[in-house]
């Protein structure tokens, strides 16, 4: 699920998105939804969603955020988690650490703090559950 490659026909695996916050919305508080968000205001708080959560260009989050997956153009300060794919595109920004199955970070996006790639825990427990 890529920022740009999102299908506009809404076919399978495309969150619909249900929950919007305008450029000009400043929110102080967390955010719970099972649908999809795009933030492109300012979130003084965690985003939580069961869906994807896209942060767009003007987007701040000052928080966590949580999805299924994750596409950062704008800034995030906090820790991001995500089932599935996070993708920080040439204008996002992560300082916090993040927690995925896959990452993607484009040529001028902005990573600082710590990864852990979800599932290695598993590999590592095989291997060592069959050592021995």
């Amino acid at each position: 699920m890529g920022w740009r490659s999102k299908k506009d026909n809404g076919g399978p695996g495309a969150d619909q998105i249900e929950n919007v916050l305008g450029r000009s919305l400043v929110v102080h508080g967390d955010l719970k939804a099972d649908g999809a968000f795009r933030i492109d205001g300012t979130v003084e708080g965690s985003v939580a969603s069961k869906g994807a959560v896209y942060i767009g260009e003007s987007g701040v989050v000052r928080g966590d955020v949580a999805g299924s997956d994750v596409v950062i153009a704008g800034q995030v300060t906090g820790n991001v988690a995500c089932t599935g794919h996070l993708e920080i595109v040439a204008t996002g920004r992560i300082e916090g650490d993040l927690d995925a199955k896959s990452v993607r970070i484009d040529t001028g996006g902005v990573f600082r703090g710590t990864s852990r790639m979800a599932g290695a825990e598993k590999e590592n427990a095989g291997r060592l559950s069959s050592v021995g």
